[in-house]
Parts: C-alpha cells; sequence; structure tokens
C-alpha cells in the first residue's frame, strides 16, 4: 500500500515498556497504527506535533495503550476521511471500567466538554495545524488541544468507546 493512499493514521501513546507489550491491531485498507512513546505529559506535544507533521493520513486519532477504536469507529473516520471538512471528536467512555475515576472524568467530559487521555481523540489534519498543534502539555494533554479546536468549530459527537484490551490504560 502506497503512503498516499493513507487516509487515517491512528497513534498509540503510552509509555515504551506498555508499547512493548501490545499484539497487532487488526487495520483495514488505508489506515495505519503509529507507537508513540513518551516518558512525561510535557515531552508529549513536541513528540506528537513532529510525528504528525510526517503523515500523509488526513485524519488523525490519538488513543492511549492499551485501547483500540472499534470497527464501526474505524469505519466512521473512514468516512470522515473521504471529506474535506475539518472535524474534530473523541469517544466515548466505555463501560468495562467504573469506579470513582471514571466517574470523575464522565463528570469532567460532560461538564467541560474536554475529552480525557483514556478516551482518546481524533481529528483532521488540517485543523490540528491551522490550531497551532497540541499547545502545552500537563495533567491531560487533550484539554489545551480541545480548547484550540473549540475556537475554530464544535466537536463531532462521540465515537463509540474504545475496546480496552488491557486492565488498566494508565499505569
Amino acid at each position: 500500500m502506497s503512503e498516499s493512499s493513507l487516509k487515517v493514521s491512528f497513534i498509540i501513546i503510552g509509555s515504551q515498556e506498555r508499547l512493548s507489550k501490545i499484539k497487532s491491531y487488526k487495520i483495514e485498507e488505508g489506515v495505519e497504527c503509529l507507537l508513540c512513546p513518551f516518558q512525561s505529559n510535557e515531552e508529549l506535544p513536541i513528540i506528537l506535533d513532529s510525528k504528525i507533521s510526517q503523515l500523509d493520513s488526513r485524519v488523525i486519532s490519538i488513543v492511549p495503550v492499551g485501547a483500540f477504536p472499534k470497527k464501526n469507529a474505524r469505519a466512521q473516520l473512514l468516512h470522515f476521511s473521504r471529506s474535506d471538512y475539518q472535524f474534530w471528536g473523541w469517544y466515548h467512555f466505555g463501560n468495562k471500567f467504573k469506579g470513582i475515576v471514571q466517574s470523575f472524568g464522565k463528570l469532567n467530559t460532560f461538564f467541560n466538554k474536554v475529552p480525557q487521555l483514556e478516551q482518546g481523540i481524533f481529528f483532521s489534519k488540517s485543523l490540528y495545524f491551522s490550531v497551532g498543534g497540541l499547545g502545552s502539555g500537563g495533567q491531560n494533554p487533550f484539554a489545551e488541544l480541545a480548547k484550540r479546536f473549540y475556537l475554530r468549530l464544535d466537536p463531532q459527537n462521540p465515537l463509540p468507546s474504545l475496546t480496552i484490551r488491557s486492565k488498566s490504560l494508565l499505569n
């Protein structure tokens, strides 16, 4: 498959140790899956800006290690990639993890309209660079990016939740 035919790139973020433990993902034609190790949230913006600038894909999806979009969510992103419109959004919280931390994350997403790292985020590459990239790192690297995206346009409805392939996404 030639590089120019790629439409969607999934970037899996996490520590080098966690990334070394994942198994390969089944992906469709026109889709690529890249691993992006990082040590701290502060270095994530520089790493992602560099990696995304080298991609030829029209759509980028950033997901945490140990999770991956379900088939219908991947199909939706492929559909989005066929348009020239700018868009962004995130995935629903899944039902696998329950408890106080996930409940807090769901409330935070509901009130602040900012996706949590565990949810993942997707966007058109042109929108990403039109807002200046990821911005500063922090506890939630998607918070600054979501603020920048909101200045340009409202998000898509959340896609179906990620398939969780590990016991813990962040540890």
